[in-house]
């Protein structure tokens, strides 16, 4: 609250870069990465949940005295908000198990213990280091995250803040998007985006790597490093997954002012598909759909635009203009209306049906409804290709 009584919001930013600490540096990180480990699997066998426990705990070892107090604050923290979450599934009817003790890859720096200076980052208990600064850092910084991979590589991910908060869009663009096995996405302009098979076109480097490290020796050093060549293969399918994911939701939050989303299950989707189509199970999550969600709903938050989920059922089967219900198996990619005769591709007609539902979400009048319902249909849907011009970068 500011001073002269009212509230003040402030935007959230993660922004992630890599990191190269020398030698020495980077000795003193997994130090301090098993210091870390020692703490949390120390409170988990002696079910001790509350930091005011680490005075006493660095008195009988005095090594812990060598990492920044903030960060062991927060590995005790980061305990308690674990169990709340597991509390939280298990009040839901999963089923939960307990947390059990592991090796730590990651350190949460909170308010003190660093600092950005040009290309250098600094570290308490640490050192100093390079920083690939990609992009600047939105706001003043309030946590700082040290995560290693498993491809042998550093990053920071950079929590920040800002007074600003975005002036809510007063444009009417509106698009519904279908997600859909045939392509990555329909709207309900007629633009297509090709699914990017980023798992598939690396399936066979992958399997061969895989294939090498099954035969390495264990605990050999060939097989260390095989280790991380196939997880460099790991994180190269991950990178060009996001990378499509992030040009995707940026093209649709700068054309449009309103966009309309199914909220998808994935978990029961893939799981009904039977062995036949188990290569549309990988598919669908090669696709990472709620992922894609999740982007173009911070986008469309951070950029005062509404995004509206609706529910996806009968979406394909209903018929835009007359909305008879017709059931189509999967391999019918053309929706045909044998009441009013209305005939597109079957992810138009659903993606004008999740456009139409979200409309009355957003309070458009019923008349706007019968208009929409009764104005000419697009037409059929275009490929965007990835070097189209018309979407930026991709």
């Amino acid at each position: 609250m500011s001073a002269n009584g009212s509230l003040e919001f402030a935007m959230r930013y993660v922004t992630r870069y890599r990191i190269y600490p020398s030698q020495k540096v980077e000795g003193r990180l997994f130090t301090s990465f098993v210091r870390c480990a020692f703490v949390r699997n120390w409170c988990l066998e002696n079910k001790v949940y509350q930091d005011s426990c680490l005075p006493k705990l660095k008195a009988e070892y005095p090594e812990l005295k060598e990492v920044h107090s903030k960060v062991l604050q927060n590995v005790v923290q980061q305990i308690v908000h674990n169990l709340r979450a597991l509390r939280k599934l298990k009040e839901q009817g999963r089923k939960v198990g307990k947390l059990r003790k592991k090796w730590v890859h990651s350190m949460i720096y909170e308010q003190t213990g660093f600092k950005l200076t040009g290309n250098r980052l600094w570290l308490s208990k640490i050192g100093e280091m390079r920083i690939e600064l990609s992009r600047p850092v939105p706001g003043r910084i309030k946590q700082i995250v040290i995560k290693h991979t498993k491809a042998h590589k550093w990053f920071v991910a950079i929590i920040s803040e800002t007074p600003d908060t975005p002036e809510p869009t007063t444009g009417t663009r509106a698009v519904g998007i279908d997600l859909n096995l045939e392509n990555f996405s329909t709207d309900t302009d007629g633009t297509v985006f090709p699914h990017p098979y980023n798992v598939r076109k690396a399936a066979k480097r992958l399997g061969r790597a895989q294939r090498r490290l099954s035969r390495a020796v264990d605990g050999s050093r060939n097989r260390r490093k095989q280790r991380v060549r196939v997880a460099r293969i790991h994180e190269q399918v991950e990178n060009r997954r996001n990378d499509f994911l992030h040009k995707w939701s940026r093209y649709y939050v700068d054309h449009y002012d309103l966009i309309a989303l199914e909220h998808l299950n994935i978990k029961p989707m893939v799981e009904s598909l039977d062995a036949k189509l188990r290569g549309r199970s990988q598919s669908i999550l090669d696709a990472a759909w709620y992922k894609a969600r999740e982007f173009i709903r911070y986008k469309a938050a951070n950029a005062g635009k509404y995004v509206h989920l609706i529910d996806p059922a009968y979406t394909t089967q209903d018929c835009f203009l007359c909305g008879h219900r017709e059931k189509k198996d999967l391999w019918q990619r053309t929706h045909f209306c044998p009441v009013c005769g209305y005939t597109v591709p079957r992810d138009l007609n659903a993606a004008q049906n999740i456009l139409k539902r979200a409309s009355v979400g957003w309070g458009t009048p019923e008349s706007t409804l019968v208009e929409i319902r009764t104005s000419t249909p697009p037409s059929p849907a275009v490929h965007v290709p990835v070097n189209e011009t018309r979407i930026s970068r991709l």
